[in-house]
């Protein structure tokens, strides 16, 4: 008779051949085990991408884009559905791993008593293989009996949503999602849409992610649009003879010149070759969408390329970050519906790139209108133009915002180009309430920057933007030394319910982000008061709860203050507090 394994019982009195057949049959439980524990791992991850997706819908819930209360009431009931659904779901797999485990004890215990070959040995293994399926089919979870087509589809909705250029992470979709399973790995790998946008790094010791990586994404993608970033830290006098550098990767890209849609490019010294001479250069890509390019200078041997990319028929978004003038290039204004530009321009320039592109509803500029010669004449018509977002840095305002008419303005950003102090202000107060007035706009973010408004005059925008205001920025340079922010300011947006007396007249009833910085003076405990007032939910209350605030303080004459913050920040988090 063979020598028991140790810790392997068996009865004494079966044959040779039973103890073999009893010794094979818990090697082989011994192998489902493992099986089940492989299966019980897969479904534990995808487990956590969807306590990972809950994770982040309650983020939203919480974020600064807040839904509207019918939206948080639905999107609170899909949560807590989903959750009862994991916790039933955990439950079933733990029940059915404890039955399993006690079936096959038991099954032991059986062949030692009546032997390998009894009825009742045939009924626990075909007890064990009913709770073998249940572990199956909880470890598959809900997604693997949707159609490929579908389960497809989800998948690119797990994409994140707050870029357009994909991160070659592990941790996040979509090489998260070929981790998963089987299953998913093959419906991922064969869902070109996933496949579709990446951003790539280059500096002197790496290519991130590395060019085989690159070449795969590409080739998966099939034949759908393609979005890249490519950013490039290298500088010509570290440059080495075969470094990997922007124009090999585009080299990757120019078979599929016809596909780009999203093109975001930056670089760090424009002595280095950026690869687009080695471009078709018969036809602009058809499918270009929207193009960022950041570089100090163009060489012009590129000027004819550049030309041919901005005259893509679909193009609609440009962002260009360079001293070379974009008018070189017969830039598509009259087509973009946004336009950031870094470049200074003369206050004519501005006025006629707002002319011409009539479509733009986002922009960005930087303005000196000093030097603009006839600018200023009194015949100069006043542009009526639909943008919503303006965000313009300037030396002079006033000479601009008398020349504009902005009827859908909701967004607008204004920063001072000089920041030195002056003996006299500078802030164009009549000029900006005459723009408001004039254009009838409903603006609800007002951001100023190095602005040196009193606190009158911002009582002043607070009250006539009041019905529409949601964000209100307000930050200057430390040296600046302005106050805009004052007690006054403060009280005038302190909500405060109807039945407690007075002649205050609340403001602001959407207002849900404040950002004061460097810009604020006033008595400990004022500010903590019109945080407090907007920060908690109240009958008569605002419309919008404040869920964002950026606040410089001093420690040694606001403790009140601080300590009432942190208070609100441990019930709801969302302030945040330089302590100075």
């Amino acid at each position: 008779m063979n020598v028991p394994a140790p810790g392997f019982l068996v009865n004494l009195f079966v044959t040779d051949e039973e103890a073999r057949e009893v010794r094979e049959t818990m090697q082989q439980n011994q192998l489902l085990m493992a099986s089940l524990d492989a299966e019980i791992a897969k479904a534990q991850a995808a487990l956590r991408q969807l306590v990972s997706q809950r994770t982040e819908a309650q983020k939203l819930l919480e974020s600064n884009s807040a839904p509207s209360d019918t939206e948080v009431k639905a999107i609170r009931e899909i949560i807590r559905s989903k959750e009862r659904e994991m916790e039933k779901l955990e439950g079933e797999v733990a029940e059915a791993r404890a039955a399993l485990n006690a079936m096959i004890d038991r099954r032991a215990e059986v062949v030692e008593e009546s032997g390998p070959s009894s009825s009742a040995v045939d009924k626990f293994d075909a007890d064990i293989e009913g709770a073998r399926s249940v572990l199956k089919e909880h470890s598959s979870l809900p997604f693997v009996a949707f159609p490929p087509e579908v389960l497809g589809e989800i998948f690119v909705h797990c994409l994140p949503r707050d870029t357009l250029f994909i991160k070659t992470s592990l941790k996040d979709c979509p090489l998260l999602l070929t981790q998963i399973s089987s299953t998913w790995r093959s419906v991922a790998l064969a869902t070109p849409a996933l496949w579709t946008s990446i951003e790539v790094k280059l500096s002197v010791n790496s290519c991130l992610p590395n060019l085989a990586l690159i070449k795969t994404w590409i080739a998966r993608s099939g034949s759908c649009p393609l979005s890249f970033y490519i950013e490039e830290s290298i500088q010509k006098d570290y440059y080495e003879e075969g470094m990997i550098t922007s124009a090999a990767i585009l080299q990757l890209y120019a078979p599929h010149y016809h596909r780009w849609r999203n093109i975001r490019l930056q670089y760090q010294d424009w002595r280095i070759d950026t690869g687009f001479l080695k471009l078709p250069r018969d036809t602009p890509p058809q499918s270009l969408e929207s193009l960022h390019l950041a570089r100090d200078f163009w060489q012009p041997a590129e000027y004819d390329q550049l030309s041919l990319m901005l005259s893509a028929p679909r193009l609609r978004n440009c962002t260009w970050v360079s001293n070379t003038d974009l008018g070189t290039f017969h830039a598509p204004f009259p087509q973009l519906t946004t336009l950031y530009l870094e470049r200074p321009l003369i206050a004519e320039d501005f006025m006629h790139i707002l002319s011409e592109g009539a479509r733009i509803e986002s922009c960005q500029f930087f303005v000196l209108a000093s030097a603009g010669s006839n600018f200023t004449r009194p015949s100069y018509p006043v542009l009526s133009h639909n943008l919503r977002s303006l965000d313009l840095t300037a030396d002079l305002f006033g000479p601009l915002f008398n020349q504009l008419e902005l009827p859908c303005l909701t967004h607008i950003s204004l920063r001072r180009f000089d920041i030195v102090p002056h003996p006299a202000p500078v802030w164009p107060h009549q000029e900006f309430m005459s723009l408001l007035t004039r254009s009838k706009c409903s603006l609800e973010q007002i951001s100023l920057s190095d602005m040196d408004i009193s606190p009158d005059q911002m009582i002043d925008c607070i009250r006539h933007t009041s019905p529409s205001l949601e964000k209100l920025i307000l930050t200057n340079d430390r040296r600046m030394r302005h106050v805009i922010v004052n007690d006054d300011v403060l009280r005038l947006l302190t909500w405060t319910t109807p039945d407690a007396g007075g002649s205050h007249l609340n403001v602001c009833p959407r207002l849900s982000m404040v950002k004061f910085w460097n810009c604020h003076s006033s008595s400990d405990g004022v500010i903590t008061d019109m945080v407090e007032s907007r920060w908690k939910a109240r009958d008569g209350g605002p419309v919008k709860l404040l869920n964002i605030a950026f606040l410089m303080l001093e420690k040694t004459t606001h403790p009140e203050d601080l300590r009432r913050l942190d208070m609100l920040n441990e019930g709801r988090v969302g302030i945040s507090i330089i302590r100075r």
